[in-house]
C-alpha cells in the first residue's frame, strides 16, 4: 500500500508523557481499519532518546522537533503578533497552531492519552459537506470566555462541551486572522482562564464552518470506571484520572484482532448557552478555592509535625 493511501494522524508530546504516548497512540495505530502515518511534535521537552524510542516503538512514525517546527512555523506566522506571542506562552498553542500549519491536508489530531479500547473506522471523515470540525463532548463548558461573553450584539458563539482531545478540521477552515483576532490584547473575552483558550480557539472556529461531536457513547472524556461501557471506542483519560488509564490498558492487552471495526458516529453540536457556561465556571471556581484549601491543610500540618 503507498503511503499516499494512508491517514496522517498528528500528536503533540512531552517528555513526562512517552509511556503513555507509546500506550495510547499505539492502540490507535493498532485499532483502526486504516493505515495511519503518525506525526508527533514535540513540546520542546523530548529529548533526542525520547524521538528514537518513539519511532522505534510506534509504527510508521515521524516526529518534528521543537526546533524544526519554530524554523517552518515562525514563517507562516510572521505577521501575525498575537499568534506568535500566545505559541510562546503556551504549550497547548502548538495544537492550535503548528499542527494545523504544518498539516499537508485535513486536520486530524489525538492527545496522547486516549486510549483505543476496540477495532474502529471512520473516525477522522465527515460526509456532511456543510460540516468542516468534528471534535469529542467534554462533561462540561470548558472554556475561557464569561459568561456575558454569550449576551448581546457582539456575543460570541459556541459550540456546546468541546473537548479537543480528538480533532478533525477541514484544512481551509483553519483561519489565523480569525485566531489573531481571538488572541488580542482586546480582545479579553477569550482569556479569563488561561489553560482554556486553546479550547475556546478550537471551538470558535467549529461555530464558524459547522462543527459535529463524536457520539459520547463511544467517544468519552473518562470520569470514572462508569464511564468506559461496552459501547466505548475511544477513552480520553485527562489528568484527574489519569491512573485508571493503565487498568484499561492492560485489560486491552486481549486480541481484538478477530472484532469486526465499529463505526464511529457523530451527533450535531448544540449552541452554548449562558446558564450551563455559568454552571461549568462555578464549579471550576469552587474546585480550586477547595484545591487551595487542601493545599493549606497540607502545609499546616507538615508544619505541625517539623
Amino acid at each position: 500500500m503507498g503511503t499516499e493511501s494512508w491517514l496522517t494522524v498528528r500528536s503533540l508530546v512531552c517528555h513526562r508523557d512517552v509511556d503513555m504516548a507509546i500506550a495510547c497512540l499505539g492502540s490507535m495505530l493498532k485499532l483502526s481499519s486504516e493505515s495511519i502515518r503518525l506525526v508527533i511534535h514535540d513540546d520542546g521537552s523530548l529529548t533526542p532518546e525520547d524521538m528514537e524510542r518513539l519511532v522505534h516503538e510506534l509504527e510508521n512514525c515521524h516526529v518534528v522537533s521543537r526546533e524544526e517546527a519554530n524554523d517552518r512555523v515562525s514563517q507562516q506566522i510572521k505577521n501575525y503578533p498575537n499568534c506568535t506571542r500566545y505559541r510562546y506562552e503556551q504549550a497547548y498553542s502548538l495544537k492550535l497552531l503548528d499542527i494545523p500549519l504544518l498539516s499537508e491536508g485535513d486536520i486530524a489530531y489525538c492527545d496522547s492519552d486516549v486510549l483505543f479500547l476496540k477495532p474502529f473506522t471512520g473516525l477522522f471523515h465527515l460526509s456532511d459537506p456543510d460540516v468542516s470540525a468534528a471534535f469529542m463532548m467534554d462533561c462540561r463548558e470548558a472554556y475561557s470566555i464569561l459568561p456575558w461573553h454569550l449576551m448581546g450584539a457582539n456575543r460570541i458563539k459556541l459550540p456546546s462541551k468541546v473537548n479537543v482531545g480528538l480533532i478533525f478540521l477541514r484544512k481551509q477552515a483553519h483561519d489565523l486572522d480569525f485566531l489573531e483576532w481571538c488572541l488580542s490584547d482586546s480582545n479579553r473575552e477569550f482569556k479569563s482562564i488561561p489553560n482554556w483558550i486553546e479550547q475556546t480557539c478550537w471551538a470558535a472556529l467549529g461555530q464558524r464552518v459547522g462543527c459535529q461531536l463524536w457520539n459520547p457513547k463511544q467517544v468519552v472524556l473518562v470520569q470514572s470506571h462508569k464511564s468506559i461501557t461496552d459501547e466505548v471506542v475511544a477513552a480520553h483519560f485527562v489528568s484527574t484520572v489519569r491512573g485508571l488509564l493503565w487498568e484499561f490498558y492492560h485489560q486491552i492487552q486481549i486480541s481484538n484482532e478477530a472484532r469486526s471495526p465499529v463505526s464511529i458516529d457523530t451527533i450535531p453540536a448544540k449552541d452554548c448557552d449562558l446558564l450551563a457556561l455559568s454552571h461549568s465556571l462555578l464549579r471550576h471556581r469552587l474546585g480550586g478555592v477547595k484545591h487551595r484549601a487542601l493545599k493549606t491543610l497540607q502545609k499546616g500540618y507538615k508544619a505541625s509535625w517539623e
